[in-house]
């Protein structure tokens, strides 16, 4: 048994409104009191960490780490690099898979706001990458993509196949598919019926690809929030993200199964007791209530502007694809279950419609919410009160890299009025305690999602990637934006024991950065790095030194 006094360093301990510590103790993966008294035999080290900044390790509580782990090996269609469908056709053609001319040739990131010809791209641009390869490129939301024309013949969709549920297939004036899979619905058609099946061995291996992107973002904990369990053709996540934990991926993962059930309650097999339990666990179910705002499917009280000097808004004020049915078997299920509920839901309309169907159930969990509301982008004040009110409060989350990353859709969906109430991080902040910032990685145009010190630099000083401010009223301080990704945000799921914090009996998960970011500049904050990683009192990364 080993005991070490962590000294000379400058600790934020992951709560607002505490002194910093200037040194702290770990005893068998826990932080200890510095005057615990020391069981016999056991061996007292002091380790010098030379003024270093400490803090807890990170939770990023709603991300896509498979989705993640694939844009590794797929072609970033992101600025810098494409700016224009010309630039994306370039970078796609430079993929590996198109110079070996097999297998298909997939993208992701795009923002058709972004592009110079402001229009997404349709199979007759993807065609010009290839016509004997399927091209499959994911929109930055992730709720939506565009294909080629081989990837459509693969498919089977035609001018005759009908649109599917939670989804749409992109039409060209005269009724034909022209390549666009609008929300979930549509990708997921494509993905089963073209798609080659995934292997095992194949997505572990993919998986492992994260082990030092997370290592270096100083995020020990996190979320799978869109889970295919038991998907025809997909392997089973638990097993997938167990068997990468056993190879060495050290992220704990919470893992939320989309719900398939329907009407059903018991539409989905009920989980067993081993598939909660853990440190890779089932934590709960997901629905979908609406789209994205960048993509104009968020479904929003107030029409979005249409498009300038294009075609009118196929979805005037976007699209509701959750029905209050569906939501009620969701909701029985994880009662029954014992775990949460999780909804994406983006637009003020959704969001009304969903705490109008919570204002009637009852909590069911103990010491964690039982419903998670993800993203809450348009949160009103009316909706804000509300919560409060109601018996079972949601815990929150929300992206600031959203507005940083895609402030140009932003601005040409939205009035200034609805544009400034987006993205409340103070006022949620102010009212609800389980709230967390996140990066819903890799679903947004910027290619490190989930940098951390990107968001903080976003919600601090609510500028976007080009220096554009949004809304400063909303802007927190450094303090709160860290434990909106430490302690807050532990309160927003099941945690393997007490992380986010640095204070006796809670797990010696902590990290180091590069600077001390409440003296540095609010806008160099992106500039910081993680330098270590310390999970359960055991070092597990150092970052490399330049040479």
């Amino acid at each position: 048994m080993a005991r070490i006094h962590y000294l000379n360093v400058c600790a934020f301990v992951g709560r607002t409104g505490r002194p910093f510590l200037t040194d702290f103790t770990v005893e068998d993966g826990v932080f200890i009191g510095g005057d615990d008294p020391a069981p016999n035999g056991t061996e007292i080290r002091s380790v010098d960490m030379r003024g270093a900044f400490v803090m807890p390790a990170f939770l990023d509580v709603h991300a896509h780490p498979e989705g993640l782990a694939m844009t590794l090996r797929a072609t970033a269609c992101t600025p810098p690099a494409v700016k224009s469908i010309e630039d994306m056709i370039r970078e796609l053609r430079a993929s590996s898979a198109a110079q070996k001319g097999e297998g298909w040739i997939e993208g992701w990131g795009y923002d058709e706001s972004l592009l110079d010809e402001k229009r997404s791209p349709t199979r007759e641009d993807l065609d010009r990458v290839s016509t004997t390869q399927p091209v499959f490129i994911r929109r930055s939301d992730y709720h939506s993509a565009v294909v080629n024309t081989r990837a459509l013949e693969l498919a089977g969709i035609t001018r005759d196949t009908p649109d599917p549920e939670r989804g749409a297939f992109g039409r060209d004036a005269e009724g034909n598919p022209d390549g666009r899979l609008i929300e979930l619905g549509a990708v997921e058609f494509v993905e089963h019926h073209a798609k080659p099946a995934k292997t095992f061995e194949s997505d572990v291996e993919t998986l492992l690809l994260l082990k030092d992107h997370y290592l270096s973002h100083g995020i020990l904990t996190t979320c799978d929030m869109m889970c295919d369990r038991g998907g025809a053709g997909h392997p089973e996540p638990l097993a997938l993200y167990r068997e990468a934990a056993r190879r060495g991926l050290p992220v704990e993962m919470n893992l939320y199964a989309v719900w398939k059930g329907g009407e059903d309650p018991f539409g989905m097999p009920d989980f067993t007791e081993d598939e909660k339990t853990g440190a890779v666990r089932y934590a709960g179910v997901k629905l979908f209530a609406d789209g994205s705002i960048s993509g104009r499917t968020a479904a929003v009280r107030n029409p979005y502007v249409p498009p300038e000097g294009g075609a009118p808004n196929e979805y005037p004020s976007g699209m509701m694809i959750l029905e209050e049915k569906t939501f009620r078997a969701a909701v029985a299920f994880a009662r029954r279950n014992d775990v949460q509920c999780a909804v994406h839901i983006m637009g003020d309309r959704s969001i009304d419609a969903v705490l109008g169907w919570l204002e009637t159930e009852t909590p069911w969990l103990e010491g964690v919410p039982s419903v998670r509301l993800e993203h809450v982008s348009m949160l009103r004040d009316d909706q804000l009160e509300k919560i409060e009110r109601m018996a079972l409060k949601p815990a929150l989350t929300t992206q600031i890299i959203f507005p940083f990353a895609e402030w140009r859709s932003y601005r040409a969906a939205l009035t200034p009025e609805d544009f400034d109430a987006c993205y409340r991080v103070k006022s949620i902040a102010k009212k609800i305690d389980a709230f967390a910032l996140s990066s819903d990685a890799p679903c947004t145009t910027w290619g490190d999602t989930d940098d951390v010190m990107a968001c903080l630099e976003a919600a601090v000083t609510r500028r976007d990637s080009d220096g554009g401010v949004f809304n400063p009223n909303e802007a927190v301080s450094i303090g709160t934006a860290l434990s909106l990704y430490t302690s807050r945000a532990a309160k927003v799921m099941p945690v393997a024991g007490r992380i986010g914090v640095i204070e006796p009996g809670a797990r010696a998960n902590f990290i180091t950065l590069s600077a001390n970011p409440f003296m540095a500049a609010p806008s160099k904050l992106h500039q910081m790095r993680v330098t270590g990683v310390w999970k359960d009192g055991e070092k597990i990364y150092l970052k490399p030194r330049m040479m």
